[in-house]
């Protein structure tokens, strides 16, 4: 049962994320610090990843990934409530009646330093809860469920272009020049990221444009084109903010989806950092870094066999496997590392020695010359 349920736990962080919100004051951080001690913290000291069992019952994978949906949406009801200025539904008084705690007293006395810990607790859970689920199940594009799904939580994440963007670039165009979504190499994330979101955005009008092409005007700029469709649907979102909690609510929601957008380019920046491909040559094992840090697998949904997903993106995450004796290894979990990444001198510091060890059992002569180094 164990192997199942533990799919389920970022769940935890959500509800956590939920209760500092209602709590109020100093404990609105309670997501954030979950998030780094807890999740980041285990990581780091996590074991090795033993080889996934097989799935008798692949299904309760399926449930445990579209449950994050209700989970994500009824944080968002509790985020939306935590900003507005009066008590939303009267979520605040109902609990209140059932607890020896002044709901209402803390909700109205919120102060700045309240509001960047609100800030980062929701940006992580969404980020963990939300995104990451959403990459897994953007990938069944036959599956008209995981499509529903995996849309609106990039919709409450803010992160309309990706469905499009991730699939049908990305996954194209990885270790190229042509990928604003692989990190170059002495790239500090901040930089990354303000390239890649631009980037990736640009990409995905692009592809939807080349799909469309030839359509009347109204399908290829609204009713058919994805990129389109998910911008109304983050704006959908964005516009119940505005009118329930007002500007200062749409404002750090906004100020929030920033924030977990610069958790996923940090994830995508770590996955490929430093690694090239010449165009002319297909995707190889080589050219994604996993980890083999068990705590890692299991919280990112298998995320860090990210070599075999790029082999075919198609596959379910239960299906992968490590191949940590013909793939590049970070030196750490990739939830270490993303804690990492935004240090940037520690950064590539701690990469030194694995980019140095790539150049020299990975990379071929035209990858060593697309980095202008000499063969060896």
């Amino acid at each position: 049962m164990w192997l199942y349920l533990r799919y389920f736990g970022t769940h935890l962080l959500i509800a956590l994320t939920m209760l500092g919100l209602v709590l109020g004051g100093a404990a609105s951080w309670l997501g954030m610090a979950a998030g780094a001690l807890g999740w980041i913290g285990l990581d780091a000291l996590s074991g090795r990843a033993a080889q996934a069992p097989r799935f008798r019952h692949p299904w309760v994978l399926d449930l445990a990934l579209h449950s994050f949906l209700p989970s994500v949406a009824a944080l968002t009801l509790v985020f939306l409530w935590y900003l507005a200025p009066g008590d939303l539904l009267g979520l605040g008084a109902w609990l209140e009646s059932h607890l020896d705690y002044p709901v209402l007293a803390r909700h109205a006395s919120k102060d700045w330093l309240d509001y960047e810990g609100a800030i980062v607790s929701f940006g992580l859970a969404v980020a963990l809860g939300g995104i990451l689920t959403a990459h897994e199940l953007m990938h069944r594009t036959q599956d008209r469920l995981a499509m529903f799904t995996a849309r609106w939580l990039l919709a409450i994440s803010f992160n309309a272009t990706l469905e499009v963007a991730h699939v049908f670039g990305h996954h194209r165009d990885v270790g190229t020049p042509q990928d604003p979504a692989t990190a170059r190499r002495g790239e500090n994330v901040y930089a990354f990221y303000l390239r890649s979101s631009l980037g990736q955005v640009a990409q995905a009008w692009r592809i939807e444009a080349r799909r469309l092409a030839g359509r009347p005007a109204l399908g290829r700029l609204l009713l058919e084109n994805k990129v389109t469709r998910g911008f109304l649907r983050s704006f959908s979102v964005a516009a119940g903010f505005a009118i329930l909690s007002g500007p200062l609510g749409l404002t750090v929601f906004l100020l929030a989806s920033l924030y977990n957008k610069l958790l996923l380019e940090a994830l995508n920046y770590l996955e490929h950092y430093g690694l090239v491909r010449d165009a002319a040559t297909p995707y190889a094992l080589r050219h994604a870094w996993d980890t083999d840090r068990a705590f890692s697998h299991v919280v990112l949904i298998h995320l860090p066999m990210h070599s075999e997903h790029h082999l075919d993106p198609r596959t379910h995450f239960e299906d992968l496997h490590a191949r940590v004796d013909e793939t590049p290894i970070l030196p750490c979990g990739y939830l270490a590392a993303l804690a990492v990444t935004l240090i940037p001198p520690l950064w590539f510091r701690l990469m030194r020695a694995s980019l140095a060890d790539w150049d020299q059992r990975f990379a071929t002569a035209e990858e060593r010359a697309l980095l202008g180094q000499p063969e060896i």
